[in-house]
């Protein structure tokens, strides 16, 4: 199939063609197709179906094609239409910030299982705010998020005022602990706390083979940790190490890593926290992703 022409086409038409361009993408081209062409016409995807042969105004048309062509240079769908779902909420994503994965349900459903009426959530990295917003939703807890990208901070007040959660969640911009350690001015910040962080934790050699969908479109800034995917990790818990005196007492940390790290995060673990009792986690995949330290 040719470029779309800006004459007479209809849903089903547009659709077609777009899954015809899309086909070498290796992914879901139809669904791809669908999910960009409700957005352009703001509909939801069963609108298509029921309006098949409805024809599509020239405006639209030419949007559409200039989203597909984008796609074929395997442009994330996320960014193409501003938004991505998350524990059953939309949050809005660009180029400063990781597309959120459903592999990270994983590590808000077992936060949620810790989470007391006295914790305090804290979300290192908390990029898009997908992990803080979600909790602080899910639980009604106050909650800190922090991120050293000014960019990611502001798409996550975005999301915490789109979801109207502005006066649960305080945002810090900083390295890791830092900004939150330095607020603190040495006093406890309380009985409970849940760390949670999705850090980078791609190694350099990892990265060098992503998928092109991420390594030419999502912000390396928050990818990629060094030789062995890391560098974030060890700071963090030379962090926490560093400061047990201001953490509070009962301490819950939940981070995500590569599956392939499971063994080396855990002897990390091991050297800095040696107190701490380390269980892991597989996800949807039955992968290892996610390390709950309690302290």
């Amino acid at each position: 199939m040719g470029e779309l022409g800006v004459g007479f086409m209809n849903i089903l038409e547009a659709l077609q063609w777009a899954e015809g361009k899309l086909r070498g993408n290796k992914e879901n081209p139809k669904l791809d197709a669908q999910v960009i062409l409700a957005h352009v016409l703001n509909k939801g995807t069963v609108f298509l179906f029921a309006h098949s042969e409805d024809e599509l105004p020239v405006k639209n048309i030419e949007q559409f094609q200039r989203l597909i062509d984008r796609r074929v240079r395997h442009e994330p769908v996320a960014y193409l239409i501003g938004h991505k779902e998350f524990y059953g909420r939309e949050f809005t994503v660009n180029p400063h910030v990781l597309i959120p994965r459903p592999d990270t349900e994983t590590l808000i459903d077992l936060a949620k299982s810790v989470v007391t009426t006295q914790s305090l959530i804290i979300d290192i990295g908390t990029g898009s705010g997908a992990i803080a917003l979600t909790l602080a939703a899910e639980t009604g807890r106050p909650t800190v998020a922090l991120d050293i990208s000014p960019s990611a901070l502001t798409v996550a007040k975005l999301n915490a005022e789109n979801l109207k959660l502005t006066h649960l969640v305080a945002f810090f911009e900083g390295d890791l602990l830092t900004p939150l350690l330095t607020e603190s001015n040495g006093e406890s910040l309380g009985q409970h706390a849940l760390l949670t962080a999705n850090l980078p934790y791609i190694s350099n050699r990892q990265y060098e083979g992503l998928d092109p969908n991420v390594k030419a479109y999502e912000p390396s800034l928050a990818l990629i940790s060094g030789i062995d995917g890391l560098d974030h990790y060890d700071r963090l818990f030379t962090q926490i190490a560093n400061n047990r005196h201001i953490l509070p007492l009962k301490l819950d940390i939940i981070i995500e890593i590569d599956p392939s790290q499971k063994l080396s995060a855990i002897a990390l673990i091991k050297n800095h926290l040696p107190h701490a009792t380390t269980t892991v986690h597989n996800d949807l995949t039955g992968r290892t992703r996610i390390i709950h330290l309690t302290m």
